[in-house]
């Protein structure tokens, strides 16, 4: 009986099957815009649902200090549930937030381009290399010449406000984002210098920044500061350092102080101008299969004598440089202990148009040596003093010689000491030079007063009733030793 009812049953499915094949199909209802709406943000949720997820296995597979892909995608529920929907750029903030790394960020679309011009090392803005510091956003330097130097900026002011806006709980990309604009419009930059708070106003302008500053300290010793790695930062070293070899200079001085780092790659390459053949350095990664050592190429390095000054505010890229010279031995290293960020970022462009970085790796002395959270110590430690300003020393200003211009050297050199006490300028000499006329001009953008590079009854009225009892001025007893040992 069971085997008439399972023929049956086969018959009729097979008929059906028939029929069903035979007939044409019943054309599809169609679907109301509410639908396809509805489908078209499906679809879409779909897609940043795979991407997410993409983002997330690269993150874990790629992440130094590793992380699991579970633990990310929590993090991304944890975002949607707080924001209330999907969203690339949430995620992906979510996620970098959730390596607990430091030195891993996500960037805006804004950010993103503006990180890109900085490496790239030509952008519109004023000219400022700036950092994250405990206080707020620390000013490292200034580029002579460029916009924030001429309204009166100067290295170690902490920028606090932009166009009215408090920046003081903002990042240093954050506020860069808010600085840099069109070329020719105005921003105002409102400056903590000191207890002072002073507002200027910079012109932004296309800044072609030029990474190294050189001089002569005298006819056989050579200096050169280097501000930040970027891409063109090697072809200006090499450029640099071939006319330095043309004029057979001996003894170089390499300035990476206050150099937070920047182009990894930047760094390798100038390793290169300064190196023989050679191991340079190691690079380590999670996966260790992928674990190599950095060789110079160069069999023509030059023969310098060779000091590289460092303090606390050297690293990364600047930390990789450093150990790489010292360890192969083709100088010295001098000043005090620096940072101690030896890892590697890696600046990810997402398809939203924003950008992440997160730690892939970090570099070693090509000897085994780690830097990050160690640092580089210097081979001769040096520390520069700070001292407070000493007003008694200073020339006495005669009220009655304050129209007398650039003509009166005992004026001038009343000015210089006040405006060196200022941070204006280095020196003090009784001599109206360029810098002096500079400086000048400097401070009277910070006063509202027209510029005119020379000084006038205003200028030293202000000088001369200033209050310099709590002024303090760093006396630069490293590049005092670096001259001590060229001897």
């Amino acid at each position: 009986m069971k085997k008439k009812i399972l023929s049956l049953l086969l018959v009729l499915s097979i008929a059906l099957g028939c029929v069903a094949f035979g007939e044409e199909a019943a054309p599809s209802a169609v679907k109301t815009p509410e639908q396809q709406q509805a489908e078209v943000v499906e679809y879409s949720n779909n897609m940043q649902k795979n991407i997410i997820r993409t983002y997330a296995h690269a993150l874990a597979d790629n992440y130094y200090y590793g992380i699991a892909d579970e633990e990310l995608l929590f993090s991304v529920i944890c975002s949607v549930i707080d924001e209330g929907k999907l969203d690339i750029n949430k995620a992906l903030a979510a996620m970098i937030k959730a390596l607990d790394d430091e030195h891993a960020q996500f960037y805006t679309p804004e950010e993103y381009k503006a990180m890109t011009e900085d490496i790239a090392g030509s952008f519109s803005g004023i000219g400022v290399t700036i950092r994250d510091h405990e206080k707020g956003v620390l000013v490292l330097s200034v580029m002579e010449g460029g916009p924030a130097y001429k309204a009166g900026m100067m290295a170690y002011d902490y920028i606090v406000g932009v166009n009215g806006q408090d920046v003081r709980s903002l990042n240093s990309a954050q506020v860069r984002e808010l600085i840099v604009g069109e070329t020719g419009t105005e921003v105002k930059v409102k400056v903590l210098r000191g207890e002072n708070e002073i507002e200027l106003t910079c012109i932004r302008d296309t800044v072609e920044v030029s990474q190294l500053e050189t001089k002569m300290l005298n006819d056989k010793t050579a200096y050169v500061k280097l501000l930040q790695f970027t891409s063109n930062s090697p072809e200006e070293m090499e450029a640099y350092v071939k006319e330095l070899r043309s004029k057979n200079v001996k003894n170089l001085v390499l300035d990476l102080r206050d150099n937070p780092g920047g182009d990894l790659q930047a760094a390798v390459d100038i390793a290169n101008i300064f190196i023989s053949a050679g191991a340079i350095a190691e690079l380590r990664y999670k996966d260790e299969t992928q674990n190599k050592v950095l060789r110079s190429k160069n069999f023509n390095a030059p023969n310098f004598k060779m000091l590289v000054l460092v303090n606390e505010y050297s690293a990364s890229a600047s930390e990789f440089l450093a150990t790489a010279i010292q360890s192969r031995g083709v100088g010295k290293i001098l000043g005090t202990k620096t940072y101690g960020k030896g890892s590697m970022q890696i600046l990810n462009r997402a398809v939203t148009g924003a950008g992440f970085k997160y730690t892939i790796g970090e570099f070693y002395s090509y000897k085994g040596k780690r830097i990050h959270t160690v640092g580089v110590t210097p081979d001769i430690v040096v520390e520069n003093e700070e001292i407070k300003v000493d007003e008694s020393k200073f020339e006495a200003i005669d009220m009655n010689k304050a129209t007398a211009g650039t003509l009166d050297e005992q004026m001038i050199f009343a000015l210089e000491q006040r405006l060196n006490a200022l941070g204006y300028i280095d020196y003090a000499d009784s001599v109206f030079d360029e810098q002096t006329k500079d400086a000048v001009s400097r401070f009277q953008a910070v006063l509202g007063h027209e510029i005119t590079g020379i000084p006038g009854i205003y200028e030293y009225i202000y000088l001369n009733d200033y209050n310099y009892a709590e002024l303090t001025t760093i006396v630069d007893n490293q590049i005092d030793a670096a001259m001590e040992y060229f001897k």
